[in-house]
Protein backbone atom coordinates (compact mmCIF):
# COMPACT_ATOMS: atom_id res chain seq x y z
CA UNK A 1 0.00 0.00 0.00
CA UNK A 2 2.71 2.57 1.25
CA UNK A 3 4.50 1.37 -2.63
CA UNK A 4 1.75 2.18 -4.25
CA UNK A 5 0.98 5.31 -2.92
CA UNK A 6 4.94 6.45 -3.09
CA UNK A 7 4.64 5.64 -6.70
CA UNK A 8 1.16 7.22 -7.71
CA UNK A 9 2.63 10.21 -5.85
CA UNK A 10 5.97 11.74 -6.75
CA UNK A 11 6.18 14.91 -4.04
CA UNK A 12 6.44 12.19 -1.75
CA UNK A 13 9.04 10.09 -3.61
CA UNK A 14 11.01 12.94 -3.44
CA UNK A 15 10.31 13.85 0.07
CA UNK A 16 11.80 10.50 0.81
CA UNK A 17 14.82 10.92 -1.29
CA UNK A 18 15.46 13.94 0.34
CA UNK A 19 15.46 12.56 3.94
CA UNK A 20 17.45 9.70 3.23
CA UNK A 21 20.08 11.99 1.81
CA UNK A 22 20.45 13.82 5.20
CA UNK A 23 22.85 11.80 7.29
CA UNK A 24 21.03 13.10 10.83
CA UNK A 25 17.96 11.34 10.17
CA UNK A 26 17.63 8.16 11.82
CA UNK A 27 14.24 7.29 11.33
CA UNK A 28 14.15 8.41 7.01
CA UNK A 29 12.42 5.58 6.03
CA UNK A 30 9.20 7.54 7.49
CA UNK A 31 9.40 10.96 8.12
CA UNK A 32 6.45 12.49 9.42
CA UNK A 33 5.98 16.14 7.77
CA UNK A 34 6.72 18.55 10.38
CA UNK A 35 10.09 16.35 10.68
CA UNK A 36 10.58 17.03 6.99
CA UNK A 37 9.75 20.32 6.55
CA UNK A 38 12.75 20.92 9.22
CA UNK A 39 15.07 18.95 7.64
CA UNK A 40 14.40 20.61 4.27
CA UNK A 41 14.83 24.41 6.15
CA UNK A 42 18.15 22.99 7.25
CA UNK A 43 19.83 21.81 4.35
CA UNK A 44 18.44 25.28 2.67
CA UNK A 45 20.03 27.15 5.32
CA UNK A 46 23.30 24.83 5.44
CA UNK A 47 23.86 25.11 1.09
CA UNK A 48 23.44 29.23 1.71
CA UNK A 49 26.37 29.21 4.04
CA UNK A 50 28.75 26.94 2.61
CA UNK A 51 29.52 27.49 -1.11
CA UNK A 52 29.16 24.83 -3.02
CA UNK A 53 30.80 25.06 -6.70
CA UNK A 54 28.01 22.87 -8.54
CA UNK A 55 26.04 24.84 -7.55
CA UNK A 56 28.02 28.27 -8.42
CA UNK A 57 25.24 28.70 -10.90
CA UNK A 58 22.96 29.97 -8.73
CA UNK A 59 25.04 32.53 -7.25
CA UNK A 60 26.19 34.34 -10.50
CA UNK A 61 22.78 36.17 -10.53
CA UNK A 62 23.80 38.26 -6.83
CA UNK A 63 27.55 38.20 -7.51
CA UNK A 64 26.62 40.28 -10.56
CA UNK A 65 24.03 42.85 -8.89
CA UNK A 66 26.80 43.35 -6.17
CA UNK A 67 29.32 44.01 -8.89
CA UNK A 68 27.04 46.51 -10.79
CA UNK A 69 26.08 48.43 -7.56
CA UNK A 70 30.07 48.55 -6.73
CA UNK A 71 30.34 50.17 -10.22
CA UNK A 72 27.77 52.68 -9.47
CA UNK A 73 29.11 54.13 -6.10
CA UNK A 74 32.49 54.06 -7.50
CA UNK A 75 31.34 55.65 -10.64
CA UNK A 76 31.01 59.42 -9.18
CA UNK A 77 34.62 58.56 -7.50
CA UNK A 78 36.25 57.99 -11.38
CA UNK A 79 34.15 60.72 -12.83
CA UNK A 80 36.06 63.18 -10.28
CA UNK A 81 39.13 61.60 -10.77
CA UNK A 82 39.17 62.08 -14.05
CA UNK A 83 38.18 65.82 -14.01
CA UNK A 84 41.12 66.02 -12.02
CA UNK A 85 43.60 64.75 -13.65
CA UNK A 86 42.17 67.02 -17.37
CA UNK A 87 42.68 70.45 -14.71
CA UNK A 88 46.09 69.44 -14.10
CA UNK A 89 47.35 68.10 -17.60
CA UNK A 90 45.27 71.39 -18.61
CA UNK A 91 47.57 73.35 -16.35
CA UNK A 92 51.05 71.89 -17.47
CA UNK A 93 50.24 72.42 -21.00
CA UNK A 94 49.35 76.39 -20.37
CA UNK A 95 52.69 76.59 -17.94
CA UNK A 96 54.67 74.83 -20.41
CA UNK A 97 53.37 77.21 -23.47
CA UNK A 98 53.74 80.17 -20.96
CA UNK A 99 57.43 79.80 -19.40
CA UNK A 100 58.51 78.47 -23.34
CA UNK A 101 56.88 81.46 -25.37
CA UNK A 102 58.29 84.52 -22.81
CA UNK A 103 61.75 82.72 -22.64
CA UNK A 104 61.03 82.85 -26.49
CA UNK A 105 60.27 86.35 -26.57
CA UNK A 106 63.63 87.31 -24.46
CA UNK A 107 65.62 85.59 -26.88
CA UNK A 108 64.14 86.33 -29.84
CA UNK A 109 63.90 90.28 -29.85
CA UNK A 110 67.52 90.52 -28.16
CA UNK A 111 69.43 87.91 -30.22
CA UNK A 112 70.27 87.55 -33.77
CA UNK A 113 69.80 83.87 -33.55
CA UNK A 114 67.09 81.95 -35.94
CA UNK A 115 64.04 82.72 -33.40
CA UNK A 116 62.35 79.54 -35.54
CA UNK A 117 64.72 77.29 -33.30
CA UNK A 118 63.40 77.86 -30.40
CA UNK A 119 59.79 77.86 -30.88
CA UNK A 120 60.53 74.64 -32.27
CA UNK A 121 61.79 73.20 -29.29
CA UNK A 122 58.36 74.34 -27.76
CA UNK A 123 56.69 72.57 -29.81
CA UNK A 124 59.03 69.52 -29.47
CA UNK A 125 58.42 69.59 -25.76
CA UNK A 126 54.37 70.27 -26.13
CA UNK A 127 54.71 67.63 -28.20
CA UNK A 128 56.61 64.99 -26.03
CA UNK A 129 54.84 65.80 -23.15
CA UNK A 130 51.73 64.68 -24.79
CA UNK A 131 52.48 61.46 -26.18
CA UNK A 132 53.70 60.94 -22.44
CA UNK A 133 50.22 61.16 -20.96
CA UNK A 134 49.35 59.06 -23.89
CA UNK A 135 51.68 56.46 -22.87
CA UNK A 136 50.57 56.72 -19.42
CA UNK A 137 46.92 56.33 -19.95
CA UNK A 138 47.50 53.61 -21.90
CA UNK A 139 49.77 52.01 -19.76
CA UNK A 140 46.48 52.73 -16.77
CA UNK A 141 44.60 50.74 -19.21
CA UNK A 142 46.21 47.73 -19.37
CA UNK A 143 46.73 47.52 -15.66
CA UNK A 144 43.38 48.15 -14.94
CA UNK A 145 42.90 45.08 -17.59
CA UNK A 146 45.14 42.99 -15.95
CA UNK A 147 47.60 42.28 -19.00
CA UNK A 148 51.21 42.03 -18.46
CA UNK A 149 53.26 44.58 -18.04
CA UNK A 150 56.10 45.08 -20.30
CA UNK A 151 59.50 46.09 -18.50
CA UNK A 152 61.51 49.25 -19.58
CA UNK A 153 65.09 49.02 -20.85
CA UNK A 154 66.37 49.08 -17.04
CA UNK A 155 64.72 46.07 -16.06
CA UNK A 156 61.73 48.53 -13.99
CA UNK A 157 58.01 47.79 -13.83
CA UNK A 158 55.82 50.44 -15.85
CA UNK A 159 53.58 51.60 -13.19
CA UNK A 160 51.71 54.56 -12.27
CA UNK A 161 54.42 56.96 -12.80
CA UNK A 162 54.96 55.11 -15.99
CA UNK A 163 57.26 57.91 -18.95
CA UNK A 164 57.09 60.44 -16.12
CA UNK A 165 60.80 60.46 -16.15
CA UNK A 166 61.10 61.03 -19.50
CA UNK A 167 58.72 63.94 -19.80
CA UNK A 168 60.99 66.08 -16.93
CA UNK A 169 63.86 64.91 -18.76
CA UNK A 170 62.67 66.78 -22.23
CA UNK A 171 61.49 69.18 -20.57
CA UNK A 172 65.11 69.79 -18.71
CA UNK A 173 67.48 69.77 -21.60
CA UNK A 174 65.07 72.11 -23.65
CA UNK A 175 64.65 74.63 -20.71
CA UNK A 176 68.12 74.88 -19.59
CA UNK A 177 70.16 76.65 -22.61
CA UNK A 178 67.30 79.17 -22.80
CA UNK A 179 68.16 80.34 -19.19
CA UNK A 180 71.88 79.94 -19.70
CA UNK A 181 72.09 81.54 -22.21
CA UNK A 182 70.20 84.77 -20.75
CA UNK A 183 72.44 84.58 -17.43
CA UNK A 184 75.33 84.36 -19.30
CA UNK A 185 75.47 87.16 -21.85
CA UNK A 186 73.48 90.58 -22.09
CA UNK A 187 70.20 89.68 -22.50
CA UNK A 188 70.20 90.12 -19.34
CA UNK A 189 70.89 93.58 -18.65
CA UNK A 190 68.57 94.37 -22.26
CA UNK A 191 65.38 92.86 -20.09
CA UNK A 192 66.42 94.95 -16.95
CA UNK A 193 66.02 98.01 -18.72
CA UNK A 194 63.73 96.99 -21.62
CA UNK A 195 61.01 95.20 -20.69
CA UNK A 196 58.51 96.28 -18.19
CA UNK A 197 58.49 93.63 -15.82
CA UNK A 198 62.38 93.60 -16.00
CA UNK A 199 64.73 91.13 -13.53
CA UNK A 200 61.37 90.14 -11.68
CA UNK A 201 59.62 88.56 -14.55
CA UNK A 202 62.30 86.58 -15.30
CA UNK A 203 62.99 85.15 -11.79
CA UNK A 204 59.36 84.34 -11.53
CA UNK A 205 59.05 82.58 -15.66
CA UNK A 206 62.02 80.61 -13.91
CA UNK A 207 60.49 79.44 -10.84
CA UNK A 208 57.16 77.68 -12.79
CA UNK A 209 59.22 74.85 -13.03
CA UNK A 210 58.17 73.96 -9.60
CA UNK A 211 54.86 74.37 -10.45
CA UNK A 212 54.97 72.52 -13.29
CA UNK A 213 56.44 69.58 -11.49
CA UNK A 214 53.59 69.17 -8.67
CA UNK A 215 50.63 69.57 -11.91
CA UNK A 216 53.03 66.77 -13.61
CA UNK A 217 52.47 64.46 -10.42
CA UNK A 218 48.81 65.31 -9.77
CA UNK A 219 47.82 64.82 -13.36
CA UNK A 220 49.00 61.26 -13.12
CA UNK A 221 48.30 59.95 -9.35
CA UNK A 222 45.44 57.04 -9.33
CA UNK A 223 45.58 56.74 -5.38
CA UNK A 224 45.20 59.67 -3.67
CA UNK A 225 45.93 58.12 -0.30
CA UNK A 226 48.13 55.62 -1.60
CA UNK A 227 51.96 55.06 -0.39
CA UNK A 228 53.02 56.43 -3.88
CA UNK A 229 51.38 59.99 -3.66
CA UNK A 230 53.10 59.95 -0.17
CA UNK A 231 56.51 59.56 -1.69
CA UNK A 232 55.89 61.62 -4.97
CA UNK A 233 55.07 64.48 -2.68
CA UNK A 234 58.01 64.34 -0.25
CA UNK A 235 60.09 64.10 -3.02
CA UNK A 236 58.52 66.86 -4.36
CA UNK A 237 59.07 69.14 -1.49
CA UNK A 238 62.82 68.24 -0.93
CA UNK A 239 63.04 69.34 -4.37
CA UNK A 240 61.10 72.52 -3.67
CA UNK A 241 63.75 73.42 -0.93
CA UNK A 242 67.07 72.61 -2.63
CA UNK A 243 65.54 74.77 -6.10
CA UNK A 244 64.60 77.83 -3.96
CA UNK A 245 68.26 77.11 -1.99
CA UNK A 246 69.74 77.47 -5.06
CA UNK A 247 67.69 80.34 -6.32
CA UNK A 248 68.42 82.55 -3.47
CA UNK A 249 72.35 81.92 -4.22
CA UNK A 250 71.52 82.83 -8.01
CA UNK A 251 69.59 85.90 -6.93
CA UNK A 252 72.81 86.90 -5.33
CA UNK A 253 74.88 86.55 -8.69
CA UNK A 254 72.01 88.43 -10.53
CA UNK A 255 72.66 91.44 -8.01
CA UNK A 256 76.78 90.84 -8.34
CA UNK A 257 77.08 89.76 -4.95
CA UNK A 258 79.01 86.62 -5.78
CA UNK A 259 82.36 87.99 -7.13
CA UNK A 260 84.51 84.78 -7.72
CA UNK A 261 83.80 83.54 -11.22
CA UNK A 262 83.66 79.54 -10.19
CA UNK A 263 81.37 79.92 -7.66
CA UNK A 264 78.91 81.79 -10.13
CA UNK A 265 79.56 78.58 -12.65
CA UNK A 266 78.73 76.67 -9.23
CA UNK A 267 75.40 77.99 -8.52
CA UNK A 268 74.76 77.85 -12.11
CA UNK A 269 75.17 74.46 -12.57
CA UNK A 270 73.87 73.56 -9.45
CA UNK A 271 70.48 75.26 -10.14
CA UNK A 272 69.86 72.87 -13.26
CA UNK A 273 71.10 69.44 -11.19
CA UNK A 274 68.77 70.67 -8.72
CA UNK A 275 65.91 71.24 -11.42
CA UNK A 276 67.17 67.52 -13.22
CA UNK A 277 66.89 65.52 -9.79
CA UNK A 278 63.23 64.74 -10.32
CA UNK A 279 64.37 62.68 -13.63
CA UNK A 280 66.52 59.89 -11.00
CA UNK A 281 63.01 60.37 -8.19
CA UNK A 282 60.45 59.70 -10.61
CA UNK A 283 62.10 56.77 -12.43
CA UNK A 284 62.52 55.18 -9.44
CA UNK A 285 58.81 55.32 -8.70
CA UNK A 286 58.40 53.13 -11.80
CA UNK A 287 61.05 50.82 -10.47
CA UNK A 288 59.20 47.38 -9.34
CA UNK A 289 62.21 46.14 -6.65
CA UNK A 290 63.82 48.76 -3.96
CA UNK A 291 67.15 47.97 -4.64
CA UNK A 292 70.53 49.08 -2.78
CA UNK A 293 71.43 51.27 -6.36
CA UNK A 294 68.02 53.29 -5.78
CA UNK A 295 69.05 54.09 -2.04
CA UNK A 296 72.61 55.48 -3.53
CA UNK A 297 70.64 56.90 -6.43
CA UNK A 298 68.70 58.79 -3.12
CA UNK A 299 72.08 59.52 -1.66
CA UNK A 300 74.05 60.89 -4.71
CA UNK A 301 71.27 63.09 -5.90
CA UNK A 302 70.94 64.81 -2.60
CA UNK A 303 75.26 64.80 -2.39
CA UNK A 304 75.66 66.85 -5.55
CA UNK A 305 73.01 69.32 -4.86
CA UNK A 306 73.72 69.88 -0.52
CA UNK A 307 77.45 69.47 -1.02
CA UNK A 308 78.41 71.93 -3.34
CA UNK A 309 75.89 75.32 -2.17
CA UNK A 310 77.36 74.15 1.46
CA UNK A 311 80.69 74.78 0.13
CA UNK A 312 79.94 78.03 -1.78
CA UNK A 313 78.06 79.35 1.78
CA UNK A 314 81.24 78.09 3.54
CA UNK A 315 83.31 80.62 1.38
CA UNK A 316 80.97 83.58 1.63
CA UNK A 317 81.07 83.40 5.24
CA UNK A 318 84.56 82.66 5.75
CA UNK A 319 86.05 84.28 3.12
CA UNK A 320 84.38 87.14 1.94
CA UNK A 321 82.45 87.59 5.58
CA UNK A 322 79.14 87.73 4.24
CA UNK A 323 76.34 86.73 7.29
CA UNK A 324 75.22 82.84 7.98
CA UNK A 325 72.03 82.09 6.03
CA UNK A 326 69.58 79.87 7.00
CA UNK A 327 69.82 77.56 4.12
CA UNK A 328 73.60 76.60 5.42
CA UNK A 329 72.00 74.66 7.92
CA UNK A 330 69.76 73.06 5.39
CA UNK A 331 72.40 71.73 3.18
CA UNK A 332 74.00 70.05 6.35
CA UNK A 333 70.63 68.43 7.79
CA UNK A 334 70.05 67.29 4.38
CA UNK A 335 73.34 65.61 4.10
CA UNK A 336 72.64 63.97 7.03
CA UNK A 337 69.17 62.56 6.96
CA UNK A 338 70.44 61.26 3.19
CA UNK A 339 73.63 59.65 5.16
CA UNK A 340 71.26 57.58 7.54
CA UNK A 341 68.38 56.86 5.12
CA UNK A 342 71.28 55.71 3.28
CA UNK A 343 72.85 53.39 6.28
CA UNK A 344 68.98 52.17 7.27
CA UNK A 345 67.51 50.93 4.15
CA UNK A 346 70.78 49.12 2.96
CA UNK A 347 70.74 47.64 6.37
CA UNK A 348 66.91 46.61 6.11
CA UNK A 349 67.37 45.52 2.27
CA UNK A 350 70.01 42.97 2.78
CA UNK A 351 68.28 41.89 6.31
CA UNK A 352 64.99 41.08 3.91
CA UNK A 353 67.39 39.05 1.23
CA UNK A 354 68.53 36.89 3.88
CA UNK A 355 65.68 36.20 5.61
CA UNK A 356 64.59 34.98 2.28
CA UNK A 357 67.63 33.19 1.35
CA UNK A 358 67.48 31.28 -2.30
CA UNK A 359 63.10 31.78 -2.61
CA UNK A 360 61.69 34.51 -4.86
CA UNK A 361 60.67 36.88 -1.95
CA UNK A 362 57.65 39.49 -2.61
CA UNK A 363 59.29 42.09 -4.15
CA UNK A 364 59.35 45.92 -2.65
CA UNK A 365 57.13 48.04 -4.37
CA UNK A 366 55.28 51.49 -4.76
CA UNK A 367 52.16 49.49 -6.07
CA UNK A 368 51.21 45.90 -6.64
CA UNK A 369 54.14 43.62 -7.51
CA UNK A 370 54.38 41.31 -10.85
CA UNK A 371 53.50 38.15 -8.83
CA UNK A 372 50.00 39.81 -7.80
CA UNK A 373 49.54 40.94 -11.95
CA UNK A 374 47.06 38.29 -12.85
CA UNK A 375 43.86 38.34 -15.26
CA UNK A 376 42.22 38.79 -11.63
CA UNK A 377 44.92 40.74 -9.74
CA UNK A 378 42.59 42.42 -7.84
CA UNK A 379 41.80 39.52 -6.04
CA UNK A 380 44.98 38.77 -5.15
CA UNK A 381 45.94 42.06 -3.86
CA UNK A 382 42.64 42.19 -1.58
CA UNK A 383 43.65 38.70 -0.33
CA UNK A 384 47.16 40.41 0.39
CA UNK A 385 45.90 43.36 1.87
CA UNK A 386 43.67 40.74 4.44
CA UNK A 387 45.81 38.68 5.51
Amino acid sequence: MISETAGDNPKAQHHQSEASVCPDSSDSSSPEPGRLLSRRRGTRTGSSSSINPEESGSIQPLVSIMTSAEFMQSAPLLAHRSKRSLLYKALCFLLLTFQGGVLDFYLIIFTDLYWCSWIATDLVVLSGWGIFFMKNARSKRERACGFHQKSSIFGCNLGEFTYAYLAWLIYVIACTPKVVLILETSILDLIALKVPCGVTGFKIVVLLSAPLLFCLINSIIEDLNGATRHRSQSCFLGTCLDLLDSFTLLEMLLRNEIPAAYLKYTVVTVYFVALAVPVVWLYELTASELRCRWLWARFCSGLVVNAPLLVVRCFQVYVYKMPVSVFMFKNIFFLACKFLELVEQCVAVRGVRRLAGGTNPAQFSHCVSENDMCPHGYVNTLAVTQS
